[in-house]
């Protein structure tokens, strides 16, 4: 049995935590081939989660044969995600097809929240 480590796409970013996934027998040749053809760097693959739903999930580019001490499954890798290249689709793929309207509206709210405090001293002119 093998593993992976990942974490989940959520809307608004990647989970803050990692977490392992099983890497069923059936599909480990199709996810070392994604580890070889992404040159060792996270790609994208569905899994399951803790409550069995399919879930996008942003895997390290190598696969673990043992999970370490006090480490648990969590849900089962499905499937590699891949381009219209044949290249598992990697983070930046992820960031690029986010529509605009969508990012628009992020840096809209993350401009309103930034604070800039007042300038302690006058510049000279």
């Amino acid at each position: 049995m093998m593993f992976a480590k990942g974490k989940y796409v959520n809307i608004d970013g990647l989970s803050s935590q990692a977490y392992y996934l099983r890497v069923p027998q059936d599909k480990l040749r199709e996810f070392q081939t994604a580890v070889l053809k992404a040159s060792h760097h996270d790609y994208l693959a569905l899994a399951t989660d803790q409550g069995c739903r399919l879930r996008a999930v942003l895997l390290e580019g190598r696969l673990i044969r043992q999970l370490p001490k006090n480490a648990r499954v969590v849900g089962d890798c499905i499937a590699v995600l891949y381009g219209a290249d044949s290249r598992p689709l990697m983070t930046i793929d992820l960031v690029q097809t986010i529509p605009q309207s969508v990012m628009e509206r992020t840096l809209s709210n993350l401009a309103a929240k930034i604070y800039l405090p007042e300038a302690r001293h006058q510049l000279p002119k």
